[in-house]
């Protein structure tokens, strides 16, 4: 187990390596410079000493050294578009709002989403898998643009049940976490189905029924452990998506989070920010995925064993 965990750690740097190099040097290919109608506003002379400061004045692959030995210290950087704010300071200001909204989504997600696969599952072909299936249905047509909107309007003003916006108390967090985590739940909940339905034929659930086990006990014990297995793989994923939070739900709900930060510093084209949220961005994915691996070596020892052959 400590090899397989050991080389995951390496492909984890790795990628992160090849994510950090790929987005510096893309950046550097964007139209435009960072600093917008500034420059037009100072002298050439000021603008040598504005890039200076920066170290723009020096030849790309020296900033990509220099910028590199900054990352590895946890430095991403100053914004350009707000010279007193730092990357860094800027994403523990926002991302924990980001971070409530996509962990309270993610549990919303992962306690529906499977509980009904696996129900559709064990009433397959009657009126409770249909049900269950219409759920998933709808919340896969319908996307977050247009249930966090309604959510909002209906049950957040006509209603009154819930608050329409801002972040503030729990009471807050109920409506957006259920708009984010409605396209999670539909694909979950397939998931879970299909896979519930592929175990149900196999010979060891017919060899736990012939030994006389619960209904309960064959679900349980055997169905849904090995059903779940591919679900998991998803898992990581999908996370790191509702974790770092969507911008159309952070905008209707008035949330402070990480979504609209990113896509304003795209149209400022604020290169140390963008740069600095993408790595970040990519850290979050690849420690996910990691975990994610580690996991799905617990839930099946094959993974493990076939790893050191």
């Amino acid at each position: 187990m400590l090899k397989f965990v050991l080389r995951r750690i390496v492909y984890m740097l790795i990628t992160l390596w090849v994510i950090i190099t790929a987005t510096f040097f893309l950046m550097k290919m964007l139209p435009g410079n960072p600093f917008g109608e500034a420059q037009l506003k100072m002298s050439p002379a000021n603008f040598e000493i504005l890039k200076a400061q920066y170290g723009l004045d020096k030849p790309v692959v020296e900033q990509y050294f220099k910028y590199m030995g900054n990352v590895l210290q946890g430095d991403l950087g100053v914004s350009y578009q707000f010279p007193g704010r730092s990357v860094v300071s800027t994403i523990s200001q926002k991302f924990k709002a980001s971070l409530e909204l996509g962990f309270e989504s993610l549990i919303i997600s992962i306690a529906v989403g499977l509980g009904l696969g696996v129900y559709a599952a064990l009433k397959h072909n009657k009126a409770g898998d249909y049900s269950a299936m219409f759920i998933a249905i709808v919340g896969i047509s319908i996307p977050s643009f247009v249930i966090a909107p309604l959510l909002s309007l209906f049950i957040g003003v006509k209603l009154g049940w819930f608050p329409p916006g801002l972040w503030e108390g729990p009471e807050h967090r109920i409506l957006p976490a259920i708009a984010l985590s409605f396209g999670t739940i539909a694909i979950l909940a397939r998931m879970m189905r299909a896979s519930m339905l592929e175990v149900s034929h196999q010979d060891y659930i017919k060899t736990a029924k012939s030994k006389g086990l619960s209904t309960k006990s064959v679900v349980m014990g055997h169905m849904i452990r090995n059903a779940i297995l591919p679900v998991v793989t998803i898992l990581g994923p999908i996370a790191v998506n509702v974790i770092t939070g969507t911008l159309i739900v952070e905008t209707v709900f008035a949330i402070p989070g990480l979504g609209s930060q990113f896509v304003s510093s795209i149209y400022t084209n604020d290169y140390t920010m963008i740069t600095g949220l993408t790595i970040f961005y990519a850290a979050i994915l690849v420690i996910v995925v990691f975990l994610t691996d580690i996991a799905y070596g617990f839930i099946d020892p094959r993974i493990r064993l076939a790893g050191r052959k």
